[in-house]
């Protein structure tokens, strides 16, 4: 899912950082005695600052008295709505194993803390990549006629992704190895109604998904075919480092949501930009960016052609079974992830600068989904006639 974070364009992550936010402090002292333990190589004092991006949980930068540069997320403070979410231990396994065992490009990590009374919640640090984080699909920065490589880079390193023999990783038991939609249905219905009753300090609820139970009989008579590999959980253009130059990803970030699950979870979440109206670069009426229906000029992507690539690198049959569902549980899915960060600006957990403004658009994320489940039933009726 794209979100506009007031007409940024292309940015390196230096340029996403700002001083620690109010609420956010960490004690430098007891994570310098940690960090001293566990890479000594670390030269002291440390100098912090926060990431202005990350919806969810809070990413500093820091600077030690060399000038290395290493980044430290945290879950946030504060008890939690979802026991799932912020899960910044299970980041660190997939990144370790990714690491040291696969040619996935990912940032290094050094240390994990679970130890509470460092920081008052678990975290780790890992290495800082110089290079680009691009925040808008549209690509403005980037010439209309070299878009494309980026999205088939996106493609390219997805497929190597899923290509990853879990088990030889060292990643067997990160999660279930069948029933992926059926249980993550059930988990974010469980978590969304959590977090529908939140209130802020007016007492005004976040309320519910519109349409919500009818969403949920479409699934249970729809059935996606079922397949394990290890999902990202929210691979999209953003949550990726590019090379500075070329069309080059050299890390892929926050892996939060990271299982073993349906691979058409992580192709369906690259690829919702193109289900979301297309804006002009200087609208700014919605948080929501997409390219449906963008003029020919802006060099959008076209689906079956990245789809076919998908398939082609990974082995498979083109047409994709299942793409419509997975779609529409995309869209869920992300609806409910935007409902969550809702519930943490009532709750005054959110932990971006932009997330006052991702909280407003769960109710279009929702019923974008029901305009696909609403368009699939219609073409189900008519061909029964």
């Amino acid at each position: 899912m794209g979100t506009k974070d007031k007409g940024q364009t292309s940015l390196t992550p230096a340029t996403l950082i700002g001083e620690v936010r109010s609420g956010h402090e960490l004690d430098v002292d007891r994570l310098s005695a940690f960090l001293q333990q566990r890479k000594p190589d670390i030269a002291l004092p440390l100098a912090l600052k926060q990431f202005n991006v990350g919806q969810s949980n809070p990413t500093y930068l820091i600077t030690d008295a060399r000038g290395k540069k290493f980044v430290l997320r945290k879950k946030p403070a504060g008890q939690l709505l979802s026991k799932t979410a912020h899960a910044v231990e299970r980041e660190y396994r997939v990144l370790d194993a990714l690491g040291r065992h696969s040619s996935v490009p990912v940032p290094r990590v050094y240390a994990l803390c679970e130890d509470t009374s460092v920081l008052g919640t678990p975290f780790y640090l890992m290495e800082f990549l110089e290079g680009r984080i691009l925040p808008d699909v549209r690509l403005p920065e980037i010439p209309q006629t070299e878009r494309v490589f980026y999205w088939d880079a996106l493609v390219d390193v997805l497929a190597q992704l899923h290509k990853v023999d879990y088990r030889k990783v060292g990643l067997e038991g990160y999660g279930k190895p069948n029933g992926y939609y059926e249980r993550q249905t059930r988990s974010l219905t469980a978590v969304s109604e959590a977090q529908a009753a939140a209130k802020d300090k007016n007492g005004v609820q976040v309320g519910g998904l519109h349409r919500l139970e009818q969403l949920q009989r479409w699934f249970s008579a729809n059935k996606c075919p079922d397949e394990t590999t290890i999902v990202h959980g929210d691979f999209k253009m953003d949550n990726v480092v590019w090379d500075p130059v070329e069309p080059r990803i050299i890390g892929i970030l926050d892996w939060e949501l990271s299982t073993l699950g349906n691979p058409r979870t992580d192709l369906a979440n690259m690829l919702q930009p193109l289900l979301i109206p297309y804006a002009d670069a200087q609208a700014q009426s919605s948080v929501l960016v997409g390219l449906k229906n963008a003029p020919s000029e802006e060099g959008a992507p076209d689906e079956e052609r990245l789809l076919q690539r998908y398939c082609r690198l990974m082995g498979r049959k083109y047409p994709l079974d299942g793409w419509e569902y997975a779609k529409v549980f995309g869209l869920f899915r992300n609806a409910v992830v935007m409902q969550g960060v809702a519930a943490r600006v009532a709750k005054g957990q959110a932990s971006s600068s932009f997330a006052h403004l991702v909280a407003k658009v769960f109710p279009q994320c929702m019923a974008m989904a029901m305009d696909i489940v609403d368009r699939l039933e219609a073409q189900s009726r008519k061909s029964k006639l």
